[in-house]
């Protein structure tokens, strides 16, 4: 028996990097999968992948930004599935710039996917967990959301300080429910994201080296587990030990 046998899993952004990290660790453990990502053939690769090894996978081309798009994956995972236990609302940019630089186009685009698309995304989801009495919903912020981040990085910032806020304002809403709403906020992790922002940083780190996508996946699975049903409204940090 796993720790997330029979559980159904929706993971946005899921197709690469930190997103690829949590599915293929929620499936590991025992859980159902569907792939939420605007890649398409990412998403169907990994699902490929995935049930290759004998996991349940099932990619869902999913744009954040619409809510239509999201309503349509949220549907699809319950005609396939019959229910949604489990979200990990991870999609998420982050282009650096300076504020000077910053348009309305670029800024409304970063709000648009890190907190639109993490409500989009919860509130897809959301009715099929209340309706079963059982949720789980965590969310991918950011170290920068609670101390501002580096230079060039003040719009994802804020952006990632709104999920953490929001995080916390939906947990004491839902936990009646039987809806459990956690953030994780990792600080720099190892991912095509980044690309070679992260070189060098791993000297910086008290651990001797920055995160991978494993750790938050490690994160978000044990906050979807049966070992954490006493835990909501709560922020996770991942940063070994770099503040």
């Amino acid at each position: 028996m796993k720790p997330l046998d029979d559980r159904v899993a929706v993971i946005t952004g899921a197709a690469n990097g930190v997103g690829r990290g949590i599915a293929e660790v929620l499936a590991a453990e025992g859980a159902k999968v569907a792939l939420a990502d605007i890649d398409a053939a990412a998403a169907e690769a990994l699902a490929a992948e995935l049930t290759a090894a004998g996991r349940d996978a099932l990619a869902v081309t999913t744009d954040v930004t619409d809510s239509g798009s999201v309503e349509a994956m949220a549907a699809t995972v319950v005609a396939e599935w019959g229910r949604i236990d489990i979200l990990a609302a991870n999609a998420g940019i982050y282009p650096a710039a300076e504020i000077p630089e910053i348009d309305d186009e670029f800024l409304d685009r970063v709000l648009a996917i890190n907190v639109k698309g993490t409500v989009h995304s919860i509130r897809a989801c959301l009715p099929a967990m209340r309706e079963r009495g059982y949720g789980r919903i965590v969310t991918i912020s950011s170290g920068a959301g609670l101390d501002g981040g580096s230079e060039a990085c003040a719009h994802y910032a804020a952006s990632k300080g709104g999920v953490i806020a929001l995080t916390k304002a939906l947990a004491k809403e839902y936990v009646r429910d039987g809806v459990l709403v956690n953030v994780v906020a990792p600080r720099a992790v190892r991912t095509p994201m980044l690309g070679g922002m992260t070189d060098g940083m791993d000297e910086l780190v008290p651990v001797g080296r920055i995160g991978e996508p494993d750790d938050v996946a490690a994160a978000v699975a044990f906050l979807c587990s049966a070992h954490a049903s006493y835990v909501s409204g709560e922020v996770v940090v991942l940063n070994g030990g770099w503040w």
